[in-house]
């Protein structure tokens, strides 16, 4: 599984350059145009070994609160150097971002050779990278054994990677929560609202009219085109029974699905997201959710309840009457109440 990223001729020759000249102290890598290009690159303070934490402090020149990058670092030793592959994806980077840039980690170190990187590091904090105590904490995890992300494998790296943007997808900005299940305020979505959304791309007017003529009953499935980051209208169907939902959606490709549930005012969001899709799929849809829902609102939607699934076969026609019309607590049980003595 693959984000589809790889290196560029250019980053290929830069490396090349970096290996060979031991006054080289990082070679800064970005993604630029669907490749991993180079940046300039950053030297040495010194060539002895306490000359890499003497070298750190240069890296806050680079580093930006919202922006990934990867930082190839050389850490002299006594007798050599070592190659470091540290990937640096701030907090508050775009979710967007964030998982280009985690589910490409492995890409670029596969492609550059990972016999040629002793360790690889992930960072969210400035800290992280150019502060030595987290160095240090780094060189005694080492020696007490591999560390937990050094005994996953690659495709569990970049999974976790996919989960952590997805939940930050799911959840929004603090302030504004959208987990799983649970209504949605008026507006939250739309443009102006002040909810963090900042993912944006072109709608098909095939899925917006679609959207617009959602009847009871009715169930309106959108999907993106990863080629060209289009929101389009996969299919759309009218007189589907709750039963009958998971039947019309695809098992392979994550899919919004608006389900419009019968005799009732309520449009339930459907998010699909197979296990077997590709990395890239899931973080375009993972990521777009939002604005897929402000769509909808646009288009007149209310959108008031909605549902996560990995596969279609979880969406029952039971799990979406439970959203629609939920049980009723009856509280907890009463005991038989004693009857009163007269005049009392």
């Amino acid at each position: 599984m693959q984000s589809g990223i790889s290196v560029s001729p250019e980053l290929h020759d830069a490396f090349t350059r970096f290996t060979s000249d031991a006054s080289t102290f990082c070679l800064p890598v970005t993604i630029t145009a669907e490749s991993l290009t180079p940046l300039d690159p950053i030297p040495l303070t010194s060539s002895s070994p306490d000359g890499f934490f003497a070298s750190l402090p240069q890296l806050s020149s680079i580093l930006k609160p919202q922006t990934p990058m990867y930082l190839l670092l050389r850490r002299p030793t006594s007798s050599s150097s070592a190659l470091v592959a540290l990937t640096y994806i701030p907090s508050n980077a775009p979710v967007r971002s964030k998982t280009l840039f985690a589910s490409t980690r492995a890409t670029l170190v596969r492609e550059l050779g990972t016999e040629k990187f002793a360790s690889t590091v992930f960072a969210t904090e400035e800290d992280e990278v150019v502060g030595p105590d987290a160095w240090k904490e780094r060189d005694g995890e080492s020696a007490d054994g591999a560390s937990r992300e050094e005994l996953m494998g690659e495709k569990e790296r970049e999974l976790e990677a996919v989960r952590r943007a997805e939940a930050e997808a799911r959840s929004g900005t603090p302030q504004r929560d959208i987990g799983i299940g649970g209504t949605f305020a008026k507006g939250s979505f739309g443009p102006g609202s002040g909810s963090g959304m900042k993912v944006s791309m072109p709608v098909d007017d095939e899925a917006k009219t679609a959207l617009k003529e959602l009847q009871d009953s009715g169930l309106v499935q959108l999907t993106i085109d990863v080629p060209t980051e289009t929101i389009k209208l996969a299919d759309s169907q009218s007189g589907v029974g709750a039963g009958a939902v998971a039947t019309h959606i695809s098992a392979s490709s994550p899919r919004y699905s608006f389900y419009h549930y019968p005799g009732s005012d309520e449009v339930v969001f459907v998010y699909t997201c197979p296990t077997g899709s590709s990395i890239k799929e899931r973080m375009l849809h993972a990521s777009s959710r939002r604005y897929a829902l402000a769509i909808a609102e646009e288009q007149g939607l209310k959108i008031s309840k909605k549902i996560e699934a990995s596969s279609p076969d979880e969406v029952t026609g039971d799990r979406l009457q439970e959203e629609v019309h939920p049980p009723q607590d009856q509280g907890p049980a009463r005991g038989f109440a004693r009857p009163r003595r007269p005049g009392r």
